[in-house]
């Protein structure tokens, strides 16, 4: 399992036998630790010789670089006259970059548009720079120079300067890949016995399909809460205080929650956790679901992932008008009454749909053609997070906003904040309402809808 979500390693070290193993493998000896002590569970993949003569190369190699999130090059004269490093390593992971950065992908959004994913590494002097053509705009970063004949001795001053380059270039991109993963808290983080199996294979299901797992740290749990998409609380037979605090924070922030009572809770259940569940029960929230105690894990998976998969296709809108998202808190009458006057004023030209099912949010927020953030009494905890959403997650609207109703003083400053760090549209609707103020934000819908037709 890989440090970035849905890839079974973090980096593929390209090499070509015939250069030096030796110093390679005592610079994977440097490497894989100073990534292990950044990037708890970082993993390094490199084939080697007993790879390159069994009957299984031309299958093990291309499988796990399809697997890497980001490729190495140690480029040199033997490397660059090699077939399999240029077109089966190379342009291959090319290949592999631009489907991983098509629209509605996890790295389709702007946030990447300039990523290669690849860095390239010389390790003997090539002078007419003809390696440039690996894998064209990736960072280079030498270990040899210019007049040399073999790479820096490693320990040196300029080795050790590289390196250090190397390896934040490389912690830096891979943290950022990390972070575009959709989160999830699983609680506990560590299971007891009657829970093993069952966060095991969800925690393995989740992390393959691209999905962040949290609580990934030991520290306090609870500040996990409002940074997941879904929360999903798996309860045995003894009581955690922590889970209390944990589903209490849940209920505040009104977070989607799928709760599993284990069998080992019916059975022996403790009093207290006994209690607990009764008051999940008793918990009202479109929001929730309970599963039965009974189910497989096979099961659970099952339904986390509905729950979760932002790549359901939503269908065509029946009157054929641009979809416009509108994300609010639902539990906030004034809210709805905001949301109602927006969508009323511009029915006629727009398909209006709202935050009211959890099971299509995430696909709303990919797949339409406006996002429009509501935001009216809520307090800034619920604003904070529903803006990450839409930075995070609606990267391929035509339009995005937030649209700031009363009251006024606890928002100025935030919005001229968004303004300045960002390119989504404010439009402020204190007082009373005038639709013209919302025209920047639809504007842009009704350009690419007029270029359709």
């Amino acid at each position: 399992m890989a440090y970035v979500p849905g890839f079974q390693h973090d980096v593929f070290i390209s090499y070509a036998h015939g250069d030096d193993r030796s110093w390679i493998d005592r610079v994977l000896d440097r490497l894989r630790p100073t990534l292990a002590r950044n990037l708890p569970g970082a993993d390094v993949w490199v084939d080697n010789d007993n790879l390159r003569r069994s009957r299984d190369f031309e299958k093990d190699i291309p499988a796990n670089l399809e697997k890497s999130a980001v490729l190495v090059c140690l480029v040199s004269p033997i490397y660059i006259d090699r077939p399999y490093c240029v077109h089966h390593e190379c342009r291959r992971f090319s290949q592999l970059v631009a489907a991983r950065k098509q629209k509605g992908q996890r790295f389709g959004g702007n946030d990447f548009a300039a990523d290669l994913f690849a860095l390239r590494c010389p390790i003997v002097p090539l002078p007419d720079k003809s390696y440039w053509s690996l894998i064209p705009g990736s960072t280079d970063i030498a270990f040899c120079g210019e007049d040399d004949v073999e790479p820096f001795p490693i320990g040196s001053p300029k080795f050790e300067e590289r390196f250090r380059i190397l390896c934040r270039e490389m912690i830096v991109l891979l943290r950022r890949m990390r972070n575009r993963s959709t989160p999830v808290l699983i609680y506990p983080r560590r299971p007891s016995s009657e829970l093993k199996e069952a966060h095991a294979a969800l925690t393995r299901e989740l992390t393959d399909n691209t999905f962040l797992v949290l609580p990934d740290t030991e520290l306090d749990p609870i500040g996990h809460v409002a940074k997941c998409e879904l929360a999903v609380l798996l309860l045995g037979a003894d009581y955690d205080p922590t889970m209390d605090s944990v589903a209490k924070k849940i209920r505040e922030l009104d977070k989607p929650l799928l709760v599993w009572p284990s069998p080992s809770l019916e059975a022996n259940g403790a009093v207290l956790q006994r209690g607990l569940f009764q008051d999940l029960l008793q918990f009202q929230s479109k929001r929730k679901s309970l599963l039965a105690a009974n189910i497989t894990a096979d099961d659970l998976k099952r339904e986390v992932l509905a729950r979760l998969n932002p790549r359901d296709n939503l269908a065509g809108t029946a009157d054929g008008k641009p979809r416009v998202y509108l994300v609010y808190d639902a539990r906030q009458t004034s809210d709805k009454n905001n949301v109602g006057q927006i969508a009323y004023h511009y029915q006629s030209e727009f398909h209006f749909e709202c935050s009211d099912n959890p099971r299509q949010d995430a696909a709303r927020l990919t797949q339409s053609e406006g996002v429009l953030l509501v935001w009216g009494n809520s307090g800034e905890e619920w604003c904070a997070e529903e803006f990450d959403r839409l930075v995070r997650l609606a990267g391929q609207a035509k339009s995005r906003g937030i649209c700031l109703f009363d009251p006024k003083d606890s928002k100025i400053a935030l919005a001229d904040q968004i303004r300045k760090q960002s390119r989504i549209l404010v439009a402020e609707q204190f007082g009373s309402f005038d639709p013209a103020r919302l025209e920047p934000f639809f504007n842009p819908i009704r350009k690419i809808q007029g270029a359709r037709t």
